[in-house]
């Protein structure tokens, strides 16, 4: 036994940016490997550690036009990959977020489908059985009315049981925070009591969706958006307008499987052509991989002189900038345990779903209809994932993203197979990335300024034209403090009274 631990202490110090060269070149691609990846991440834990969220949500694939008539046909195809996306998502937290991409061959049309877990046990027969239905439906009826979008969305629905769910037990506790203020306050708000108590007493999961589908346009929605409205003065972060726009934000969660099976009927009329002949395929995952362990010159002081030019004559500026946040933030604190809770054995990083998409186009060489190099995926791309499609040499549409930070994130493997990444090409992508990390950092250390205000990974769903029928322009979400790994929703926590509602947080 002692002769193993040995053998592992020699392979960790072999991968360390300062230790020499491995013998073999087995070992060499791996030392390069750990090299690349603590580049990589330690300035991805500094800015994860000024502030997880790195700005407001971004949309620049899809068009914000709700009405699919007006829609052209790109954008028709790219809105039905997106919602057959969203339905394939049947979980909540993560772990079955699911992306699309369509090839096109001169024989038939293969939907590509990756999951951040495999997605061939569930989603790929899923998927099937969805695209039958909807070609069924679409041919049999010139225009579909709501009895069909009602048997599309009852079989999402269905799939989905886990994330409906667990939308319910988040919700509870915020109704009933919501009734006792109400009741406090002596103010009804136009029936409004009386309709939050409505969503207690659905029977089922598809009256559940079905009543939030409906709501989504009522006088108690615009009065929910009026009570999440940010107040003037400066508020806690477990104000009662927090709770109000939570509440708002699930019930239009709730409400999506409806509107999304009418989407996906909609746009399928217009789309006949990709039912002539298709076939659903699955990627398969990757497999994880040991991460980078911390060392010891992962501190701010060294973090910081690795992220400028040698010799750089602003280091003495960004050093006293960052001193001073760490004595009034505690950053260094911080930095360390995020570095370390990422690179514990317990930590799965994970090739997200898109990426896996994107390398399997481009590794292959597979065409896009239209040539439209498009990727759907269930929900908006985190921020790696967007800078990584930004500064990828395939030029695909950048996706919708949250801008969120997530330490699990990784890059796709390494000659995995024949149709892997070359060392090269991750190499100039993660180098291009890693830039665009220190400028945001940079930036935010040099102007000592606080974190971005904290947002859900997901849109609540509401149309554009509805929130603006509603009166609402913008809800600025409640701020954040500096984050430790796992605090990245402590605002939204702060409001989920049980310990169960809090492991379901968006994350």
């Amino acid at each position: 036994m002692a002769k193993k631990r040995k053998h592992r202490k020699d392979s960790s110090s072999s991968g360390s940016p300062e230790g020499q060269s491995p013998p073999s070149p087995d070992k060499s691609c791996l030392g390069l490997r750990k090299r690349q990846l603590s580049r990589f991440y330690e300035p991805l834990v500094l800015l994860y550690t000024l502030g997880s969220t790195r700005g407001e949500h971004t949309n620049s694939g899809l068009s914000i036009q709700d009405n699919v008539s007006l829609l052209s046909m790109r954008d028709v195809r790219r809105r039905f990959l997106t919602e057959l996306a969203y339905m394939c998502d049947y979980d909540k937290g993560g772990g079955t977020v699911t992306s699309i991409g369509l090839e096109s061959t001169p024989q038939k049309h293969v939907f590509w489908v990756a999951s951040n877990k495999c997605p061939k046990r569930k989603i790929v027969p899923f998927l099937e059985s969805l695209l039958v239905n909807i070609n069924r439906i679409s041919t049999a009826t010139a225009r579909h009315g709501p009895q069909e979008a009602e048997e599309v969305a009852a079989q999402c629905v269905s799939f989905a049981t886990l994330r409906v769910k667990k939308y319910q037990i988040l919700l509870r506790p915020l109704l009933r925070a919501c009734l006792k203020w109400l009741a406090k306050a002596e103010r009804d708000k136009d029936g409004l009591e009386e309709w939050l108590r409505c969503w207690e007493l659905q029977g089922s999961h598809m009256a559940l969706c079905r009543l939030a589908y409906e709501s989504r346009k009522s006088d108690y929605m615009r009065t929910l958006a009026r009570l999440s409205a940010e107040p003037l003065h400066k508020s806690s972060r477990d104000a009662m307008h927090n709770t109000f726009r939570l509440v708002r934000h699930y019930i239009g969660r709730l409400g999506h499987h409806f509107r999304a099976a009418d989407v996906l009927l909609s746009c399928a009329s217009k789309l006949p052509e990709l039912f002539d002949t298709y076939e659903v395929r699955g990627i398969s995952t990757p497999q994880g991989f040991a991460v980078p362990q911390v060392g010891g010159m992962t501190r701010l002081e060294s973090i910081i002189v690795r992220m400028l030019p040698a010799k750089s004559p602003d280091l003495d500026r960004y050093q006293q900038a960052l001193a001073e946040m760490d004595s009034k933030y505690h950053l260094s604190s911080r930095v360390r345990e995020n570095y370390t809770k990422y690179t514990d054995a317990k930590s799965k990083p994970r090739v997200h779903a898109e990426i896996q998409v994107l390398e399997h186009f481009f590794s292959r060489s597979l065409s896009f209809p239209d040539a439209d190099p498009f990727i759907a995926c269930s929900k908006p791309a985190c921020f790696c994932c967007l800078l990584y499609f930004r500064n990828h040499p395939g030029h695909f549409v950048e996706p919708a993203s949250h801008r969120k930070i997530y330490l699990t994130w990784r890059p796709p493997d390494l000659n995995a197979d024949n149709n892997s990444p070359s060392p090269e090409h991750l190499r100039d992508i993660l180098n291009a990335m890693v830039k665009d990390i220190r400028k945001e950092a940079l930036r935010q250390i040099d102007e000592k300024s606080g974190p971005h205000a904290w947002h859900a990974d997901s849109l609540t769903g509401i149309t554009k034209s509805t929130v603006y029928e509603q009166g609402l322009k913008t809800l600025e979400d409640p701020g954040e403090t500096f984050v430790r790994a796992g605090e990245e929703v402590e605002d939204s926590k702060s409001l989920q009274s049980t310990p169960k509602a809090r492991a379901f947080s968006d994350h």
